[in-house]
């Protein structure tokens, strides 16, 4: 279903955003420091979308397929002729009727909509925008199914309450994923596909929830440091995010146009990947800010970062280590949305 040349790991599914984990080694060092130039170009007139389908919540009911992860050709209408049109047959007294053909447009759905746009996006429009600083309250992490589950969905609430004033500043939808938390990998079985290759977690959009695999996430490398795991989870939130904003629509469609594994469409793959990086980052700074993680842990994060990405990779969808860990210091020095705007950055910057 997703062919792979030789030596390449497994195309991840349509609607999947996986992200990598670093090799099995100790002591992964900073990554060189490069400055990340953002030139934010905010133009008007942003295009519209229509929604199609996914689950019941008031602000928001958004599902997206994602062509440019699947090779499939858009569907064309079917031949035949117009549901909508009869044949007027004649009648014995040669009388004629005539149909009138009406289209009936669908109402606009009620409350904010996805904007189908990256680098103008509103989302990036107030350069004050950032996520606010509050307590948040996490279970005690245990690495068996009930603990985590526990845990990210308290991680999720968390993410919620700092995302929504964002989302709703600029008119865009904001609702809340769904959590799905298995002992394996191969039981983390989505509409999507299921968690592979050497991605840590993933989020799949078809039905707006983000798998955390526990075998996947390396618990038995990290142990009792959570706050590891909660950069992997802020980090597919961040996909959520971009789901629900439009971002990931024009994403893929643009993607899908390039060819999904041309140098362009690798790029845009890239883009998104190191916009959820930035994302975790802001995530992990409010968390230090408002006291819930200390100073060390959200530096070992951040070490950790530089040592993810996809420089042992056949495919170069994620980024390069130092990139990798240089958006998420990005987001984690910064806080503010619109200096996560990767689409308006350099070809060099998002390599």
């Amino acid at each position: 279903m997703y062919p792979a040349g030789p030596n390449l790991r497994p195309l991840p599914p349509p609607g999947y955003h996986g992200r990598p984990y670093p090799p099995p080694k100790s002591g992964s060092g900073w990554g060189t420091a490069f400055a990340v130039l953002l030139v934010v170009a905010m133009v008007g007139g942003l295009v519209g979308f229509a929604t199609l389908g996914g689950h019941d919540n008031s602000s928001a009911a958004y599902t997206t397929s994602t062509p440019s992860y699947t090779y499939s050709t858009p569907s064309s209408s079917s031949a035949g002729a117009d549901p909508t049109t009869t044949t007027a047959y004649p009648s014995p007294t040669r009388t004629t009727t005539r149909y009138r053909i009406t289209t009936t447009v669908p109402p606009k759905p009620a409350g904010p909509q996805p904007v189908v746009a990256t680098a103008t996006n509103p989302l990036f429009s107030d350069h004050n925008s950032g996520l606010i600083n509050i307590v948040c309250d996490y279970p005690t992490w245990g690495a068996d199914v009930a603990s985590a589950r526990a845990f990210f969905t308290a991680a999720t609430s968390c993410l919620d309450r700092m995302w929504t004033p964002v989302l709703q500043a600029q008119n865009l939808p904001s609702d809340t994923p769904s959590v799905s938390v298995t002992a394996t990998g191969a039981e983390a079985i989505s509409p999507c596909g299921s968690s592979g290759g050497s991605y840590a977690a993933f989020y799949c959009s078809v039905n707006d929830t983000i798998y955390m695999p526990l075998d996947h996430i390396q618990t038995e490398m990290y142990g009792d440091r959570w706050a590891i795991y909660l950069a992997v989870f802020a980090h597919e939130y961040g996909h959520h995010v971009q789901g629900i904003t439009g971002i990931a629509e024009r994403a893929h469609s643009d993607r899908y146009q390039a060819g999904t594994y041309s140098p362009t469409g690798l790029e845009s793959s890239r883009r998104l990947e190191l916009e959820a990086q930035c994302f975790g980052g802001m995530f992990i700074t409010s968390n230090e800010a408002a006291g819930t993680i200390a100073g060390p842990d959200a530096a070992f994060v951040r070490q950790d970062n530089f040592g993810r990405g996809d420089d042992n990779s056949d495919i170069r969808d994620h980024g390069t280590n130092d990139h990798y860990g240089a958006w998420y210091a990005q987001g984690e020095d910064n806080n503010r949305t619109w200096m996560c705007n990767t689409w308006a950055a350099s070809s060099d910057a998002v390599s």
